[in-house]
């Protein structure tokens, strides 16, 4: 299988190009703004062995209830969670639900990338910059690994991001400020990355209603509804129609070409749905895209 780092060397200047008016398709607008984290949610929710294992969660096993000061849902394991451990995640979410809805949160050791907040208290009159700003436009689910690391996950203007929190808890009686931390010196330079990609999400504001897709996220989102459409039952020209609409299919299906793009959409498709994801899109570099 092609790297999808190597196909987003050939497109470094992000040429952003806007998908033909396809209404059919609009259900899957949502994906463009999607970080490779979340991507590797929407391959894994259309595993099949996943979906089985996910069908024999039970909801009493995680706690949920809302903060009492922000937008949050906090979530608290009340047993070990081996079978979500499996998947390299902390809970296991719904896979009926997207990687907007879904409270998908992986462990470190399968997603390195995520950003580090150190917490520590502070008197109740002392601002929190980052805190008090990010409170004003997010949305907040607050989880806890049953071995005892916290996650936040921040819903901003379409996106969510993963963080993961050490010193004093969030869930603490004293207000904390929030520090972040880079501890990784080989890699600074991606780790600062990271953070600014997270500050544009934080400081833009919401971005157009038409989606603009890299080559890239085109080609995972194409590999998301070939899969769809192949779990519906239907064919390879099905999916041709779906994505490049009749009247060209009509024209160019009896030819090399699009047969040939096809068989390469879902071969790929398949095979991050199959466990790709997990090299290629939660330990890719985030930004070759």
């Amino acid at each position: 299988m092609r790297p999808l780092a190597s196909e987003a060397a050939a497109v470094r200047e992000m040429k952003h190009f806007t998908l033909g008016d396809r209404v059919e398709l609009s259900r899957y607008d949502y994906l463009w703004r999607l970080s490779p984290d979340r991507w590797a949610w929407e391959y894994l929710r259309r595993n099949p062995e996943f979906k089985r294992a996910a069908a024999l969660r039970r909801d009493d096993a995680i706690s949920v209830r809302r903060a009492p000061c922000v937008d949050a849902k906090i979530l608290l394991p009340r047993e070990p969670q081996p079978l979500a451990d499996r998947w390299g995640l902390v809970l296991m979410p719904d896979p009926d639900l997207n990687a907007c809805d879904a409270e998908v949160v992986w462990n470190r050791t399968a997603f390195p990338d995520q950003i580090e907040l150190y917490c520590i208290t502070r008197a109740p009159h002392e601002p929190c910059e980052l805190w008090d700003r990010v409170t004003l436009i997010s949305t907040f689910t607050h989880v806890t690994d049953y071995t005892g690391p916290e996650y936040l996950l921040v819903r901003c203007n379409g996106a969510v991001i993963q963080h993961r929190c050490s010193g004093v808890s969030l869930l603490g009686d004293q207000p904390v400020r929030i520090k972040l931390i880079i501890d990784d010196m080989d890699g600074y330079a991606r780790r600062l990355k990271l953070l600014e990609a997270a500050f544009r999400v934080y400081n833009d504001p919401p971005g157009p209603a038409e989606p603009k897709w890299t080559k890239t996220t085109q080609v995972l989102r194409d590999g998301l509804i070939a899969l769809d459409c192949l779990a519906l039952g239907g064919s390879r020209k099905d999916i041709a129609n779906a994505l490049y609409g009749s009247d060209r299919v009509r024209e160019e299906w009896n030819g090399p070409s699009m047969k040939h793009t096809l068989r390469y959409l879902v071969k790929k498709a398949e095979a991050l749905r199959d466990g790709g994801y997990a090299h290629e899109l939660l330990l890719a570099d985030p930004f070759a895209r």
